[in-house]
């Protein structure tokens, strides 16, 4: 029989971030996002995240390898990409309850509509250029989501040592 620990209620993270009116369908544009608290007092995260660098560091030996400068250079760039992409997903699939925003985005015909609040269109406003709000916006998501998970270590450690 394997020992299991019963779950943890996580920390709730109540996220809101103001973007300028541009992005949205005219006054206040906005992302909202609810979610659980990350880092060490979450454990599914945090083996999400251990993955996340594994394969860093698998493409990083693989890059030491590559003796074009070019290949080298347009290899690090992806590997970057892709490791930004695995961190927020883990962020998402693993703290993410839900998420509002009045972004407005282009169709397939350009046609203007309301982003999609979903694990796809999270993940392509995490890799977007050239929108520094943006990023900007979920780089704050993901420290409030940490501070939370580091804030309940605390209190946990305060009561252990009471």
């Amino acid at each position: 029989m394997a020992l299991r620990l019963p779950k943890r209620e996580l920390p709730a993270v109540e996220f809101r971030c103001v973007l300028p009116e541009a992005f949205g369908p005219g006054g206040e544009c906005f992302i909202e996002i609810d979610a659980r608290a990350a880092g060490a007092i979450n454990a599914p995260f945090v083996m999400a995240v251990e993955r996340a660098m594994q394969q860093h560091r698998i493409g990083m030996r693989k890059l030491g390898k590559l003796e074009d400068d070019a290949a080298y250079v347009e290899a690090d760039a992806k590997l970057a990409a892709e490791s930004t992409r695995s961190r927020l997903l883990a962020i998402y699939d693993h703290c993410v309850i839900a998420w509002r925003s009045n972004i407005q985005v282009l169709d397939e015909k350009d046609n203007v509509v309301p982003i999609t609040c979903d694990r796809d269109s999270f993940a392509e406003l995490a890799e977007m250029r050239g929108v520094p709000e943006i990023a900007k916006a979920l780089a704050k998501f993901e420290a409030a989501c940490v501070d939370a998970g580091k804030l309940q270590a605390e209190d946990d450690e305060a009561t252990v040592k009471n």
